[in-house]
C-alpha cells in the first residue's frame, strides 16, 4: 500500500482539504500522543482494548467533532515498558484538537468506557507533535 490509507504523497493534501471542507493548512496540522501505562496483569491490556473500542465509536460520531481530527492508530507494546497503550491521533489544527475534544466529553458511551480505562491506569501522558515538512503524515 503506497502512502497513508492507499494514497500516493502528492494527494494526501488534497484528500485532506476534500475531506474537510475547511480552509485550514496541512501546515498547522499536529499530531497527538496519549500514553496509557496500565497496571501490571496479563488481562489488563486486553482489558483496556476491549473497554476502548465499546466506547470508541461514540466518540468519533460525537456531534461537534472537528471534521481534521482522525483516529491513525492505537498500538500496544509487548516487549520492553510492559502494558502501554498509545493512541495517535492527528487533527487539523490545535483548536480542531479543542473541539473534538469538548465533543467527545459529550459522548456518553465514551464518558463510560474512560471512567472504567481509568482504573486501569497507573500513568497518563498527553504530548502533541508537529510533522516536519517532508512527513508523509501531516
Amino acid at each position: 500500500m503506497e502512502g497513508i490509507c492507499g494514497l500516493k504523497p502528492g494527494n494526501i493534501e488534497a484528500f485532506l482539504q476534500n475531506k474537510t471542507g475547511t480552509n485550514e493548512s496541512v501546515d498547522s496540522s499536529i499530531i497527538e500522543l496519549r500514553r496509557y501505562q496500565l497496571k501490571l496483569g496479563y488481562d489488563t491490556v486486553p482489558k483496556f482494548l476491549e473497554l476502548y473500542g465499546r466506547g470508541l465509536p461514540s466518540k468519533l460520531n460525537a456531534p461537534g467533532t472537528d471534521p481534521t481530527t482522525m483516529l491513525v492508530t492505537i498500538l500496544y507494546s509487548e516487549v520492553g515498558q510492559l502494558n502501554e497503550v498509545i493512541e495517535v491521533w492527528r487533527h487539523g489544527s490545535t483548536s480542531a484538537m479543542e473541539r473534538s475534544r469538548v465533543a467527545a466529553r459529550a459522548a456518553t458511551e465514551w464518558k463510560r468506557s474512560i471512567a472504567d480505562i481509568a482504573g486501569l491506569a497507573n500513568i497518563f501522558t498527553n504530548t502533541i507533535h508537529k510533522p516536519v515538512s517532508f512527513s508523509p503524515l501531516k
